[in-house]
């Protein structure tokens, strides 16, 4: 763990930090948390987006649930949320989100946890009908309550990190009509960064950063620039990347992509320089 001069050189050069853990297999929460506490004290405000597919996906599983993933038209994965899903997804991603804020206040920093949708903090549309491709075939099909974000209470956010706490959040978002609708997590960090005009949005996945090669581990981007970002914007990077652009183009400082497995100070050593960096 860093010393306390060290996070006070750090926090000179961080006004706004946001992170988005990831929720894929072997997400180390505690250490997070625990880094998340010791910037926090020294007066760092912090936004956190959790994930949860991998703990859905079993969770499904394991009440004989199949869970269905779709592929849009333009090759983007998502999860087929109905409304059994959506109550599942509430509960499952739901409860990760509080227990994130739980092990931040174990290190005696304040800290709530929200929905998106909770006192609107995310507002969305529902993407109603959808082309997608499925055995090699287009189809359009109905049903599926997810959308895009339209907007970010910021004021309500604000207020909240005002107050001196750590804030945690996690899908669902909610419709201008009252509804709840599933919507992506790092869509959400990247909008809530730029919103925020953050110095640094860092996103912690169970890699060590953006990968050449998704089958070889130690193949590590360790910088993009952003006049070369789509020439890294292939395959299953692509979302990642392109988001990552957006941010930066829209104010965002830095954009990390960095191992939320690791158990000491994975916050610190992704400033530091782990993982990939996008600027």
């Amino acid at each position: 763990m860093a010393g306390s001069d060290d996070i006070n050189t750090i926090v000179k050069f961080i006004i706004m930090l946001v992170l988005k853990f990831g929720g894929g297999l072997g997400i180390n929460h505690a250490a997070l948390a625990r880094d998340v506490a010791e910037l926090a004290k020294q007066g760092e405000k912090i936004v956190i987006v959790t994930g949860a597919n991998a703990e859905l996906s079993r969770v499904q599983q394991e009440r004989g649930i199949m869970p269905r993933m779709i592929t849009s038209e333009r090759g983007e994965k998502s999860r087929y949320t109905d409304e059994a899903t959506l109550e599942l997804l509430k509960e499952v991603y739901g409860g990760v989100c509080q227990r994130v804020a739980e092990l931040i206040k174990e290190n005696d920093v304040e800290a709530e946890a929200f929905l998106a949708s909770d006192e609107n903090l995310i507002l969305a549309k529902r993407h109603g009908k959808m082309r997608i491709v499925e055995d090699g075939k287009k189809k359009v099909i109905d049903g599926d309550l997810t959308g895009k974000i339209e907007s970010v209470n910021k004021d309500k956010l604000e207020e909240l990190l005002n107050s001196g706490k750590v804030i945690v959040i996690t899908p669902p978002a909610i419709t201008s009509e009252g509804q709840e609708i599933n919507i992506d997590g790092d869509k959400v960090a990247s909008k809530i960064a730029v919103e925020l005009q953050a110095s640094k949005l860092i996103f912690f996945s169970n890699t060590k950063g953006l990968l050449k090669d998704v089958e070889d581990p130690e193949s590590l981007i360790p910088e993009i620039k952003i006049a070369e970002a789509d020439e890294y914007a292939v395959g299953r990077m692509k979302k990642k990347i392109l988001s990552a652009k957006r941010a930066i183009e829209a104010g965002v400082g830095e954009v990390i992509f960095a191992d939320g497995r690791v158990d000491d100070s994975p916050i610190q050593k992704a400033i530091e320089g782990a993982g990939t960096r996008v600027s």
